[in-house]
């Protein structure tokens, strides 16, 4: 069977042949409302019918970022730094005056979203990390003024949670979780920049684990979303394993570095759910109620979260693990894409190229291999 690595230097190279400009990682996206529901399909099924529209997303961007420092130092070749700086020097350029990057979809572009701002600076910080280019620190520096006094949090049950947008709505708990991962490698690269000794970055943990911890169910679940005063809607359940494969690898990332038990406990709760989510083949259940679709990157992520899970000690799910990675290296084509996802309304396939999808694939990936290849795992194993 391919590698890892193997299947990640060809993953890289459809990338960059059919996403990569130079710059930008982008292209076609899922989208929202009714193109997540219909149009995504008749893109599929018809392709010819308009031209695809390109969406540069800094998640996308970030995880591209990410996955070439990588690929450089797990390969020695230095035409994957190149690729990084440039995506980074692209991410500083977008990034506006009040240190917010735009949405890219038509239906939000009056919106600001923290995880594209928090991708956007994870971008510059590890630019920086890498170079020393003050100016990239700087800039994430002024993302993080922005996600304290325009972005905000949402009180609930003596802790806060962190708003979607800079118009607040309901609570989504995976968005803090990120945070969290965030707000440590904020820490962890700048130390802190107050005079009076304390950090700024870390500030807001307590009261964001104190609302996760209150929210997880006791299967280990966290919902999707909450009601808050300004949305009524409550989403207990949405791509239930994806979302909280998301979770349980942020907050064991975030647990490690900053010696968090709290962050960690929820972890380990959260392995417990996920380890019925995987299915016989590989393939990641869909939700709690629905098998299908197979989506590429659900499988990966649920993979990935389970073998941070195992290297704690918190479950044997070795062979889970090998599963669901065997599962994704055959979803690969001979033009090393992947077909997005199978199963969909039971019997539609989206056969669409989603470059941020495809670059969280990517990235989770490489970590596999370093798990392969018996590589030193760091306090700093998710960057």
């Amino acid at each position: 069977m391919v590698t890892a690595l193997e299947a990640a230097v060809r993953l890289h190279g459809y990338l960059s042949r059919q996403h990569w400009d130079g710059q930008t990682l982008g292209g076609q996206d899922q989208g929202v409302k009714w193109h997540i529901r219909i149009g995504r399909f008749v893109d599929s099924y018809c392709p010819w019918w308009r031209k695809p529209d390109r969406y540069v997303f800094q998640q996308g961007q970030g995880y591209w970022v990410l996955a070439n420092w990588l690929l450089a130092d797990l390969t020695g070749n230095a035409r994957y730094e190149e690729v990084a700086l440039a995506a980074t020097q692209a991410t500083a350029a977008l990034q506006l005056d009040d240190g917010s990057w735009p949405y890219p979809l038509p239906e939000r572009k009056h919106l600001k979203a923290t995880i594209e701002g928090n991708w956007g600076a994870l971008v510059l910080l590890r630019g920086y990390e890498r170079t020393g280019n003050q100016r990239w620190a700087e800039q994430a520096l002024r993302w993080h003024r922005f996600l304290m006094e325009r972005i905000g949090f949402l009180d609930h049950h003596g802790g806060r949670a962190v708003n979607y947008f800079d118009q607040p709505r309901g609570k989504v708990p995976n968005n803090s979780v990120s945070l969290l991962w965030f707000l440590g490698e904020y820490h962890r690269v700048l130390g802190s920049t107050r005079s009076d000794g304390g950090n700024e970055f870390l500030e807001p943990v307590a009261d964001l684990l104190t609302f996760l911890e209150s929210v997880q169910a006791p299967s280990g679940e966290f919902p999707y979303e909450l009601p808050s005063p300004h949305d009524q809607h409550f989403r207990p359940h949405y791509l239930c394993y994806q979302y909280n494969a998301f979770a349980c690898i942020r907050l064991i990332w975030f647990g490690e570095y900053a010696k968090e038990r709290r962050a960690l406990k929820m972890a380990e709760r959260a392995a417990g759910f996920l380890a019925g989510g995987m299915l016989e083949s590989g393939a990641s259940k869909a939700d709690c109620f629905r098998v299908k679709p197979e989506v590429v990157h659900y499988a990966d992520v649920l993979a990935l979260a389970l073998y941070e899970a195992h290297r704690q000690g918190w479950g044997n799910y070795a062979d889970l693990v090998r599963r669901g990675f065997a599962w994704v290296l055959r979803q690969q084509g001979q033009d090393g894409g992947m077909v997005f996802s199978r199963g969909d309304y039971g019997c539609l396939t989206d056969r669409n190229s989603y470059p941020r999808y495809l670059a969280m694939t990517l990235y989770h990936l490489l970590l596999w291999d370093r798990h392969e290849q018996h590589a030193p795992v760091l306090s700093t194993v998710g960057v």
